[in-house]
């Protein structure tokens, strides 16, 4: 098996390296397989090996990755770099708007009622006139497509902040990768929702993500608690769930079929998904998908737990398992599969683990 090391995955967090290491051991130890050194993705497609890939490896032309089939690889690959990023929850402001030539607008249409009242912009001009338009309903969230952990994301109230948010904008960038704005909620509960496959055993899960506060005061990604059932996203839909959590599985099933036949040369093996429930500014509630995730992620240890007590125990149907991150050194529970701690040179004392709850 050899993971992916190349593009916006490449960290020099000592945390998330030692975190990597771990999750591609155990992975490896499931399927069986020597772990090998890292590899580029235009290199794995013409070898005989398991792909884990850091990030959603884009397509380029001559990397023959479209042949690279879902048993051979964790994780996703994309025609484009903006599918594999929040870009594509949202449509564009008009259809006169910029837009990547890859760009669906079918799928905007599609989703509109799986997610929050929004736009994706690629160019300062476009990004205004979304932004305007958004602050008619309330404030506006203007997100970074390719931030993590809650980072990368700013809240504006009026046409002056939002002018000078987009003046930070760097053109080329925004061109290249695009900017989400929508609005804004308060008192959320942030649902992960997702679908993972190895080697054909597939298993499901809904949870909840936790917030924890990072060196500096952020509130920031802290980890996640999941159900997990074996098979596809449907298996989900068949369980007795509480309305708002049914709703919730409901949309991320519809993003997903929608996304995949939006761009239908996506191959996805890992799917987990951000789904939002919250309050506007009128006192409104709404439950929408924020992002889609098609790579391992923080809650990647939580899978592979449940991928592991699945193997162990073949009559078992649903485990409750957990990742936790938190900014300190702190002793994780027995029984858990540590992932770091240690004093990260870039964030600081950290502690990160996961374990099977029941």
């Amino acid at each position: 098996m050899a993971p992916l090391a190349e593009g916006r995955e490449h960290t020099s967090n000592e945390h998330d390296r030692a975190s990597r290491h771990v999750l591609l051991t155990r992975i490896a130890g499931l399927l069986g397989l020597p772990l090998l050194p890292a590899v580029e993705a235009a290199q794995a497609a013409d070898r005989p090996v398991f792909l884990v890939p850091g990030d959603t490896i884009e397509a380029t032309p001559g990397h023959g990755l479209g042949a690279l089939s879902p048993s051979r690889i964790l994780g996703g690959i994309v025609p484009a770099m903006f599918v594999g990023t929040k870009a594509i929850a949202h449509g564009l402001v008009d259809p006169a708007a910029a837009c990547p030539p890859e760009w669906s607008h079918w799928m905007a249409e599609e989703t509109s009622d799986c997610v929050l009242r929004g736009y994706t912009a690629f160019t300062r001009n476009d990004a205004f006139k979304a932004g305007r338009l958004l602050l008619t309903h309330g404030p506006a969230r203007l997100k970074d497509v390719c931030g993590k952990a809650g980072l990368g994301q700013a809240v504006v109230r009026n046409e002056a902040e939002l002018a000078a948010a987009l003046a930070l904008e760097d053109p080329d960038s925004l061109a290249r990768c695009g900017l989400v704005l929508e609005q804004d909620l308060v008192d959320v509960i942030t649902y992960s929702i997702g679908s993972a496959q190895l080697r054909g055993e597939k298993i499901s899960y809904w949870g909840q993500q936790n917030l924890t506060k990072d060196h500096q005061g952020r509130e920031v990604y802290g980890g996640s608690d999941l159900f997990v059932v074996r098979g596809d996203l449907d298996t989900l839909l068949a369980r007795d769930l509480p309305p708002s959590l049914a709703r919730a599985v409901e949309v991320t099933n519809s993003f997903d079929r929608a996304a995949r036949r939006a761009y239908p040369d996506v191959v996805l093996t890992r799917r987990n998904y951000d789904v939002i429930e919250g309050r506007d500014i009128h006192g409104k509630r709404h439950i929408g998908v924020l992002e889609q995730s098609w790579r391992i992620g923080g809650a990647s240890g939580a899978e592979i737990a449940a991928f592991d007590a699945f193997r162990q125990e073949p009559d078992t149907e649903s485990v409750r398992c957990s990742t936790v991150e938190i900014y300190d050194r702190v002793v994780p529970p027995a029984g858990a599969t540590v992932y770091y701690i240690g004093d990260d040179p870039a964030v600081g004392a950290m502690t990160k683990f996961a374990m099977r709850l029941g």
